[in-house]
This record gives C-alpha cells, structure tokens and sequence, in this order.
C-alpha cells in the first residue's frame, strides 16, 4: 500500500477507536479540522511535524501512524514457478519455496542432496536462525562445532551466521526443508 495511503488510514482508524472527532483531534494537535480532513483522505502528504502533533494528540507514537502494513498472509509458491539452483557441480537442487518476506523476515527452500553430495553455503548474517527438516533420507549436519545424524522426519535448529555443511548419507537422494528466520 502507499505510504500517504497508509497514514492516512492509521490516523482515521486511531481517532475512530479513540472516539475523537475531526474536530477533537484538530484541537488537541493543533492542525486544523480541514487539513486533517485532508490527510485521512490521503490529498494531503503531511509534513514530520504535523505527524508528531497528531500523534500526540493521539497519544501513539510517531512510528505508529507510518505503518504500512499490506501483508497478505495467503500465498500459494509452486514448483513449476521457481527455477532450480545447482550446486555442488550438480549434486545439490537448491528450490525457493517461500521467498524472502520483509514483514515475516523469514525465507525457504528445498533442498535436495543426490549420492555423496555436500552442501555448505556461506554463513547467513548476524542473528539469522535455520530450521532445517528431512524429508527424505538420512543427512549428515555440522552446525555450531557439532556433528547431527537426522534421519527421516527429525529437524534441527541452529544459528546460520556460523559456518555449517550438510552431506547426504544414504545411497538415494536426501531431501530437506530449509526454514530461514532473521532474528535481527
């Protein structure tokens, strides 16, 4: 959504559930009724300083009345849509199955491990978290200094901004699911 968009539906929707009219909050901000009028309407872009005042009128933080929040929670991601990335001279399939979300913070993939395949990328930046989950097969994980054995259906939390390698231990492909959290 716009920015001028969404200031302008924060600030209407926090007067209404404060039950303060038009011309209460022009009041208590100092803006006058019309150029308030104005800003919820989005015809008005409002100037930092007449956001601070409105906010104080509205006793919410600056920050609040900029939130933009157009997150949609519904996404479907098919296979046929993402490309695949080999890795590992062709033993490794890296898929998308969830892209990176600025809201979320959080991304996934797919990844499989053909026969003999290793799979070490490079440490994600400070503060990001991997959830990683077999689906298939039984993987070999070095993460934070340790050694995991994961077979089918076990899954492993451990921080992604240190190195760690995957390696597939079974003589068919290995398959995981790769959860990216970015704590910070």
């Amino acid at each position: 959504m716009e920015l001028n968009r969404a200031v302008a539906e924060n600030i209407k929707r926090i007067r209404k559930t404060k039950k303060l009219s038009l011309e209460r909050t022009a009041a208590l901000s100092g803006v006058s009724r019309s150029m308030l009028s104005q800003i919820e309407r989005g015809e008005a872009n409002p100037s930092v300083a007449i956001l601070g005042k409105i906010a104080a009128a509205l006793k919410v933080p600056a920050e609040v009345l900029l939130e933009n929040d157009d997150f949609t929670s519904l996404l479907v991601a098919r296979e046929l849509d993402n490309t695949p990335e080999r890795l590992d001279n062709g033993k490794v399939l890296r898929r998308i199955s969830f892209p990176y979300d600025d809201r979320t913070r959080q991304e996934s993939f797919f990844l499989d491990l053909y026969i003999s395949a290793r799979y070490e990328p490079e440490p994600s930046v400070p503060g990001c978290v991997c959830h990683a989950t077999v689906i298939a097969g039984t993987v070999s994980l070095l993460a934070e200094g340790e050694t995991y054995q994961l077979l089918e259906r076990d899954a492993l939390r451990f921080a992604a901004d240190q190195p760690y390698e995957f390696q597939n231990m079974t003589n068919a492909t290995a398959r995981l699911l790769l959860y990216y959290q970015y704590l910070k």
